[in-house]
């Protein structure tokens, strides 16, 4: 059996190829960690969202219940009376929907004070509630 040398024959060197490689490695080593961090981020970002929300809400109620005639005249009274329009809403106010599951041992937030917060299954976010005043609406704070 005769061998045939094949002429002008293409193809990659082994330097190239390995050259290659090298370079889908540091792309992959670049590009790994941002995609493994990628669900965490959107779930920290989801928390941010629901803060937003819960302070946009409570805007909401505080200006009804200060526009109403028989507005409330105390501190107390006013965060009393917003927690209570908040609660008794067709949802709740504080209701984010089925992604996010509050832990405060009754299902919901606590009126002031912390209450836990979790998206999706996540871990358990601490948020802060301070109470409605006459010149302010109560506010929502995270640990982001």
């Amino acid at each position: 059996m005769k061998l045939k040398h094949l002429k002008n024959q293409e193809g990659f060197t082994l330097v190239e190829i390995i050259a290659v490689l090298i370079i889908l490695g540091i792309l992959a080593a670049v590009a790994v960690p941002r995609y493994i961090n990628l669900e965490a981020n959107a779930k920290k970002r989801a928390i941010d969202a629901a803060i937003s929300e819960l302070n946009g809400r409570e805007n909401l109620m505080w200006a009804n219940v200060k526009i109403e005639p028989n507005a409330p005249t105390s501190p107390a009274q006013m965060d009393s009376r917003v927690w209570t329009e908040l609660t008794t809403a067709t949802p709740p106010g504080y209701d984010l929907g089925e992604e996010y599951e509050w832990d405060s041992g009754a299902g919901d937030p606590q009126q002031t004070g912390d209450s836990d917060l979790r998206f999706q299954g996540g871990d358990y976010v601490t948020l802060t509630r301070t109470g409605a005043t006459l010149d302010s609406p109560a506010t929502w704070t995270g640990p982001f």
